[in-house]
């Protein structure tokens, strides 16, 4: 197996890295219906990718999953973080994870904060986030609300 590098993504990758986020929301066995309206949205767009920083993980040369981070202030925010299926639970979005942190760290951000679909907080709590509320979801029900602190950026 070749080595999972991470790229910063380019505007032309956002109908992909947007089936990418289709393919990981359908995994957890959401409605066709929830998933047909979350996917006619625009998920991602090449302004976005452009603005924020958006990286991919990429495995011979294909995308595997992808980051969106903005850092337009403190704390950033981890607006998207998505793994294709068959690539969940090896290590992809802990890498993911990971390379967000240092994108902080690197802009001296102390924190991020993110919105975690209910089957991601398990992840999230592995990372060391800690839960500080909830929001209303797209799909109008609650969701936690996380929060990463990075340890003392210098």
């Amino acid at each position: 197996m070749s080595a999972i590098i991470i790229v910063r993504a380019q505007p032309s990758d956002a109908a992909l890295l947007k089936q990418i986020a289709v393919a990981a929301k359908r995994y957890w066995g959401y409605p066709d219906h929830l998933i047909s309206q979350w996917a006619a949205s625009p998920i991602i767009t090449p302004a976005a990718i452009d603005h924020d920083l958006v990286f991919a993980a990429h495995q011979q040369g294909q995308p595997i999953g992808w980051y969106r981070l903005i850092v337009d202030s403190s704390p950033a925010i981890l607006e998207d973080l998505w793994v294709i299926p068959s690539w969940i639970g090896q290590g992809v979005g802990r890498m993911l994870f990971t390379h967000a942190v240092a994108q902080c760290r690197a802009q001296r951000i102390a924190q991020i904060e993110l919105d975690a679909d209910p089957h991601a907080v398990g992840f999230y709590r592995n990372m060391g986030c800690t839960v500080i509320g909830e929001t209303i979801s797209e799909w109008n029900r609650p969701v936690p609300r996380l929060r990463y602190t990075l340890a003392a950026v210098d």
